[in-house]
């Protein structure tokens, strides 16, 4: 039946040709019985192992048993009660016999290399049925906190007991304080102070790594993608432990109205030939160069197959199993533009689909370099985003590098750091502050090839991520010949003026954790691998800066009570004025109120100014404007009780600041 198969483009028509769509691929657990199904219809073997550990360091084989090939896949129904034993798959190919994980593992042992048979009942923490999704009304009502599990608790001084630091846990304790003895929340009460309504973990799926080891690791590098992390738990070696305590932390955030995003990699697996995927199917699950290698667009050794059919199914299915097995709010995807449009656009559809259409989606919209992504399918990145589906957001990389400079060039400024040079280029500012919404009217400003977005829901607007730089360590790195030496006053208040932009503008918001009280790296733009005590969130500092946390709190809250900045439609972005008549470095805006009603504030204006010198500008609009303001924020703080008034549309704005009025 295979004999046609002469040629690797032959395989993968073949396969996709035998594809599978039934739901029930893996283990499915019952008292009485055990079902095994796995895809892989050019095996010539399939044989399940059963094991007593998890640990492939115990020779602890029971049994094995042969599988039979129905329908393009093996499968075979144990009977009997097999709860708590692991389980390998043996596949036999080309003459070659090899062990392997399920791909579709659900549990497993220590390290990931086997895969646990339980029954999930038991994985529920108190209540879990009563626990039920966060999700905002639009993306542009969310303000996501992007942290890695490890770096949220680890520092002694955030008073997290040590039992939980660096653990899931650590997210389940409240009450938590700086050193245990400063007024200042730490943990999960520093969150609901702050007023993030989205934690964004960084990937607490299964990675490669020693789980009962210490070293550091930000998690992409995947290998069981629908098992939790066992080195964020209790105990590794427990394939329960970590999936009640991921439940615990998820339940936990979902008390105080915080929605869970999971960081995914399905883009690329740390292995490659010996990757369960190719174990399983070599060649399928990876796209391949011309000459028959393996493609690299991920710059890790592989890139994933996402437009082959299995490929899509297998991300569609893991994703709406996290979404309904540990109640996740969101995800987003690293690398989206390895994966293709369509199977983005039928990810969003199976949510919808299910009852999820509140769960976000968004995701970095390019690769490492190069894809090799075949017409008729095109990749999910920036160019197509026209071609994704409303409910796919992407990354404004045009905010990023315009308001702090290039990331891959440290010492490059931009409008933050007063280097901006021209009025020309602080138009890519105000493209960005308008979230590059199609349809806003930047004609006038020279801004007609900035519009890529259909709408702010499409937009993440951001100025810091995990990757490169901090924030805080950019503006060090492009304002001081040496690295490490810091003016806190003016670089506070220069973080301040980039939050006072982040959160005037349209799109969701999105920031790395520690952003708002100017955490460093100390210059490590890369801290992937370095050790806990570089990456882990240093508390003092929210003490030490609790001037600036307290600006972006009260930027959240203004935000909040405007509604117009969290506009999920083009309106408010084509209603937004700019002053044309300003200096380099100096940027003014208007934005109207279009649905004000009773009490509700009418208009804001917004000046940031990044130059060394106090600046004026008239204010203009396509409307009248009022004659008096009231001035919500200034150099130093936020309220939206007001901080004074001014009269008329001449503002005089400070250095290094903003100044953010109401009518």
């Amino acid at each position: 039946m295979t004999d046609h198969i002469t040629t690797l483009e032959d395989k993968i028509t073949y396969l996709e040709n035998n594809a599978y769509y039934g739901d029930d691929l893996g283990a499915t657990y019952s008292l009485t019985h055990t079902r095994f199904k796995v895809w892989s219809p050019l095996a010539e073997k399939v044989a399940v192992n059963l094991y007593q550990t998890g640990d492939i360091h115990d020779d602890s084989l029971l049994d094995s048993y042969p599988l039979t090939l129905e329908n393009n896949v093996w499968t075979i129904t144990l009977d009997g009660n097999f709860e708590n034993l692991f389980y390998t798959y043996t596949i036999d190919m080309d003459g070659d016999s090899k062990e392997t994980i399920d791909i579709y593992a659900k549990a497993a042992g220590i390290n990931g290399n086997r895969a646990a048979i339980i029954d999930f009942a038991r994985t529920n923490p108190p209540h879990w049925e009563k626990d039920t999704h966060v999700t905002q009304e639009n993306l542009t009502d969310a303000f996501i906190w992007e942290v890695h599990v490890a770096d949220f608790s680890s520092h002694e001084n955030s008073g997290i007991s040590a039992e939980n630091r660096g653990k899931y846990l650590a997210f389940t304790e409240e009450g938590t304080t700086y050193n245990n003895e400063q007024d200042f929340p730490t943990g999960i009460d520093y969150l609901t102070h702050l007023g993030v309504n989205y934690v964004h973990l960084l990937p607490a799926f299964d990675f490669e790594n020693d789980e009962a080891g210490s070293d550091y690791n930000w998690g992409y590098d995947p290998k069981n993608y629908n098992v939790p992390e066992g080195r964020y738990s209790s105990d590794p070696s427990d394939p329960i432990a970590r999936i009640n305590e991921f439940k615990q932390m998820v339940q936990s955030l979902h008390k105080k109205n915080i929605g869970v995003v999971l960081d995914v990699v399905y883009n690329h697996t740390l292995e490659t030939e010996l990757s369960s995927f190719n174990l399983t199917l070599p060649d399928y699950y990876y796209r391949q160069t011309a000459s028959g290698e393996f493609a690299d667009g991920s710059a890790c050794g592989n890139e994933t197959a996402s437009d082959r059919a299995m490929m899509r199914k297998y991300m569609i299915d893991s994703v709406l199993y996290w979404a309904k097995e540990y109640h996740l709010d969101g995800f987003r995807f690293d690398l989206m533009g390895l994966h293709d449009v369509e199977t983005m656009n039928a990810i969003r559809t199976a949510l919808n689909e299910n009852g999820l259409e509140h769960v976000i989606l968004y995701g970095e919209p390019w690769d490492a370099g190069s894809n090799e992504i075949k017409e008729p399918n095109i990749p999910a990145n920036k160019s197509n985003s026209s071609h994704l589906m409303e409910g796919i957001a992407i990354f404004n990389d045009d905010f990023r590098d315009s308001m702090k400079g290039h990331v891959f060039e440290e010492t490059a400024g931009a409008f933050l750091q007063g280097k901006s040079g021209t009025t020309v280029q602080n138009t890519e500012v105000m493209a960005s502050i308008c979230a590059n919404t199609i349809g806003a009217d930047y004609s006038e400003y020279g801004l007609a090839d900035k519009t890529w977005a259909k709408n702010p829901t499409q937009v993440i607007t951001y100025h810091s991520a995990h990757d490169n730089l901090t924030l805080y360590d950019k503006l060090v790195a492009s304002l001081y010949e040496t690295p490490h030496y810091r003016r806190n006053d003016w670089l506070i208040e220069l973080n301040k003026l980039a939050a006072a932009a982040l959160f005037t503008s349209q799109g969701g918001l999105f920031m790395q954790a520690g952003e708002e009280f100017a955490r460093t790296k100390h210059g490590d733009e890369n801290s992937f691998i370095s050790p806990i005590e570089v990456n882990q969130l240093d508390w003092e500092l929210t003490v030490k800066n609790r001037d600036l946390v307290d600006y972006y709190r009260g930027l959240w809250q203004l935000r909040k009570q405007y509604v117009p900045l969290r506009d999920a439609t083009p309106e408010t972005a084509k209603a937004i004025s700019f002053s044309k008549d300003t200096a380099d470095n100096l940027i003014a805006y208007t934005i109207p109120n279009l649905s004000a009603e009773g009490n509700d504030w009418r208009w804001m204006a917004v000046v940031l100014n990044s130059t060394n010198e106090a600046r004026e500008v008239a204010l203009e609009s396509q409307m009248e404007l009022p004659q008096t303001w009231t001035v919500v924020a200034n150099k130093e703080t936020v309220s939206s009780d007001g901080l004074g008034t001014i009269e008329g549309i001449v503002i005089t704005v400070e250095p290094h600041s903003a100044v953010i009025l109401v009518d």
